[in-house]
């Protein structure tokens, strides 16, 4: 990375050293003296880390030995990592007793002497390294500054802002009625086919944003019967071009597909068909791939359209059967006026920043992203002087590299921990959708997230702002907002500040690129057979460092297969790894269970895999884990060995969720049930999810009763049932004689959308939550007959939604039906169509 980030990395060793958990495991495994002298020396160095960070950028010898220092706060993380995990398998050994072998075999393999010894050898080590890295900052006159080892964040940037997208497409009616001329006019005999309109211009004019505009215009749809689009990006693949056409245009995934099937698959859907293609961020400059594609593409009806978005002259004079349009700057008062709605809250003008405000405007050389990325920063910002300086940083003058100076200045005014996270975010493919508890999740796995001062709150809930204020700051864009989840989106130019920035520790493994240097940390591999057949055989001691790895790619093949299962053993300190795309696993290999360090696995939708290795609850490090492919057979029954799991995704085909398994996580925080089409009944004993705070059950059709453990989920927030057509929610309810014991007293949000069979509500949710019950959404459940009565004690309810259900609708018609009074103190009500409040 540009910076080492070493003061960070040194504060949360040194948090962790003084934690009372350390504390104790100082004692338990008799190294209380190697991890004090480990502690003292970290200390001596952290004194003088933040006057080397602001020295760095100027001072190329103080940089290299912040990157020497980086290299050995990693190993002592990795070394505090194994010993921590390792006290975790222990415990399981000790809560499980002596009725288990299998845990009994795999647990009690290393003996406590071996292993302290082991670790004490690996601490020396550390202290000897650091010791000489230490010496050598007498050279660099570098002052100390108090320490402070709290690794707690201070309240964060105000976030009055909602999230409102500043497209960019400000001043660019005109080239929007141009496009869509050129699409709408009729096809003429001669005319090439398919039609193909390149639209070029330099990064951040807002060339993705306008085609995706003219795309949806109404008078462009209606000339066409099938609208596809596919983000290209650096890695021109055939095969892969293909799959994302055919995703575009069937929701289809296609990974396991060979590229012959692809493209007949593609000749099918397209043939006869008059269809509209956006083919979005081209860099491809080799005509004879596109040529590949193009005679796939000309199965269309006659008058099929693509729309190329590309910065480079030479794609468009590959691609374009016409002229190109070339997307011109935006005009300057059009520039002002979007820097003006970016900065300004509305009807709140400075008029001593508007001059300033011009000057950086200029300086933002008429680039729309820059214009919009200047505004958000500064945004609620009214100190003139710090105008000012962003007006005259020396990154406007910076060349070279063809990032943009704003984007520049934009990531040098972020905090430090909100710098590492938007670095760390390069490792996700371009044109990736994130998913806001996903990306946290992934945080969390690199311990980037850190406590705050407010009291009793997670760390999911301080990663959750961290993705608000980025998105605040442009960093993320396209940001879509729902209840369960949130979804966004990087733009390609802040794709690219970042993999800039992170260069020295991050690599990509595509049909071009098969290098992987020995400080890589994070690998993202776009391309599977470029990296088993030729990365892996050429660097095949760089892999015992990485800590990330994303296959945007599938895993198909049985060498694949082969070389993947050998890989992971090179893996020794992974801690986060995702399989994007489909692969052929029916079973994941065993040797997963080596992984000790691993934090986060995403199966991605991988529909082959069966099952889960036996050997995963030996990850007692995991906190996230999610399987989304639908051919699960089952989860295993170790389950409940995962201690630390605090985010568990599941699809699965039981019939049943077994007592003894997923109930008994008592870390767990969020739990997603989704399309389990044969679930009946969830475990009985859910009592044990002692942390669970938010609950999402979407798509089991065969969902019958809810047990009544779930009442024992007293800190439960949210709880999402969506799409379970057999599922009656009254099954909650105790019996009329039995003690009412009521729901969840910490419910905030509760919805309920498509469970038809349900006929009236559970009240005890509702008496349970008096208090913390925020927001109600009841949507598409026809047979729910009434309001309860006790809706009326709902103290804190601001939000009630009632949404495609008849009865419960004509009951509660504004000022006339029944149910009104009950519901009439609610702030905010909708109904169907109607908003008030």
């Amino acid at each position: 990375m540009a910076e080492a980030f070493a003061a960070d990395i040194a504060k949360s060793l040194l948090g962790k050293l003084g934690s009372f958990a350390v504390q104790e495991l100082r004692l338990a495994w008799g190294l209380e003296d190697d991890l004090a002298r480990l502690e003292e020396r970290l200390k001596a160095i952290n004194a003088v880390l933040s006057d080397a960070e602001k020295q760095q950028s100027k001072n190329d010898r103080i940089r290299l030995w912040l990157h020497m220092l980086r290299e050995v706060l990693y190993d002592a993380e990795d070394v505090l990592d194994e010993i921590e995990c390792e006290t975790l398998r222990r415990q399981v050994v000790k809560t499980t007793g002596s009725t288990s072998r299998k845990v009994q075999h795999f647990f009690t393999s290393s003996n406590m002497i071996p292993f302290r010894l082991k670790m004490g050898h690996k601490i020396k080590k550390i202290i000897e390294r650091l010791a000489e890295i230490s010496s050598l900052k007498s050279e660099f006159n570098l002052s100390e500054q108090a320490i402070d080892c709290s690794h707690v964040l201070h309240e964060e940037t105000e976030m009055n802002r909602s999230f409102e997208s500043f497209s960019g497409l400000i001043g660019r009616d005109n080239d929007k009625e141009r496009i869509i001329n050129l699409l709408a006019a009729p096809s003429k005999v001669g005319d090439a086919h398919p039609f193909v309109l390149p639209l070029v211009g330099m990064g951040g004019l807002g060339k993705t944003s306008l085609a995706k505009s003219v795309c949806d215009a109404a008078n462009v749809k209606s000339h066409f019967d099938l609208k596809m689009e596919a983000c290209v990006s650096d890695d021109f693949s055939l095969k892969h071009v293909i799959q994302k056409i055919i995703k575009s245009a069937t929701g289809e995934r296609c990974a396991d597909l060979d590229e012959g099937v692809l493209k007949k698959k593609l000749e099918e859907i397209l043939k006869g068909r008059k269809y509209l293609l956006l083919m979005d961020d081209v860099w491809n400059e080799d005509a004879q791939k596109w040529l590949l594609l193009k005679p796939l593409l000309s199965k269309g009806a006659d008058g099929s359209k693509i729309i190329v978005t590309t910065r480079s002259q030479r794609v468009a004079e590959i691609m374009g059967t016409v002229t190109a349009y070339n997307l011109s700057l935006l005009g300057h008062e059009d520039c002002l006026s979007l820097f003006y709605k970016c900065a300004f809250k509305e009807g709140q003008m400075h008029p001593n920043l508007v001059g300033v405000g011009k000057e950086i405007v200029a300086k933002c050389k008429q680039v729309p992203l820059a214009v919009i990325n200047m505004g958000t920063q500064l945004y609620g910002r009214t100190d003139e002087k710090e105008w000012e300086s962003v007006r005259d940083s020396e990154k406007w003058e910076e060349k070279g590299d063809g990032i943009l100076p704003a984007l520049k200045i934009s990531y040098q005014r972020l905090p430090t921990h909100l710098k590492r996270c938007f670095l760390y975010c390069s490792v996700f493919p371009k044109d990736y959708l994130f998913v806001d508890l996903e990306l946290v999740q992934f945080w969390m796995a690199h311990g980037l997230i850190h406590q705050s001062s407010i009291p009793n709150e997670k760390l999911e809930d301080v990663g959750l702002r961290y993705v608000r204020e980025l998105f605040s700051r442009c960093f993320f864009q396209d940001y879509v907002g729902r209840f369960v989840i949130a979804t966004f989106k990087m733009h390609d130019l802040m794709h690219d500040l970042a993999s800039s920035l992170a260069q020295n520790e991050f690599s990509i493994i595509s049909s071009q690129n098969h290098q992987i240097s020995k400080t890589t940390r994070h690998l993202t591999v776009l391309d599977s057979d470029s990296f088993f057949h030729k990365t892996l055989p050429k660097f095949p001691n760089n892999f015992h460092q990485v800590r990330s790895i994303v296959f945007a790619d599938s895993i198909v093949g049985p060498q694949c297969k082969t070389d993947f299962e050998k890989c992971l053993l090179e893996f020794k300190h992974l801690r986060f790894l995702e399989l994007l795309d489909d692969s052929e696993f029916e079973a994941f290999p065993e040797s997963i269970g080596a992984l000790k360090h691993l934090r986060y696995l995403y199966f991605g939708s991988n529909t082959k895999i069966k099952r889960l290795p036996k050997s995963i609850f030996k990850l007692q490090n995991l906190q996230a884990l999610a399987v989304t492919g639908e051919g699960l057979e089952e989860l295993p029954k170790d389950v409940r060995y995962m201690i630390s799991l605090r985010f568990l995704f599941v699809v699965t085909q039981q019939k049943r969720l077994p007592e003894g398994g997923i109930g008994c996580l008592e870390c767990l925080q969020t739990l997603f049930i989704i399309r389990c089409e044969n679930l009946e009944n969830l475990c009985e004993d859910m009592q044990g999810l002692k942390s669970l705070r938010k609950l999402v059950i979407f798509e089991c059709d065969s969902l019958i009763s809810l047990p009544r453990s779930i009442k024992c989920l007293t800190i439960l927030e949210e709880l999402f049932i969506i799409k379970c057509e057999k599922l009656n929610l009254m099954t909650i309810e105790e019996e009329r004689e039995e003690k009412i014991q009521p729901l969840s007293p910490s419910l905030r949000i509760v919805l309920f959308a498509a469970v038809p069979t349900t006929i009236a509500l559970p009240e005890q949710l509702f008496q349970g939550s008096a208090e913390s019950l925020q927001t109600f959404i009841i949507r598409d459940c026809t047979n729910i007959e009434e309001i309860p009565e006790c809706i009326s004690n709902l103290k804190k309810l601001q939000n009630l939604g009632i949404i495609d259900c008849p009865r419960l609708s004509k009951r509660c018609i504004r000022g006339i039906g029944e149910d009104w009074p009950k519901i009439k103190h609610i702030p905010k009500i909708k109904f169907d169509d109607d908003d008030s409040g």
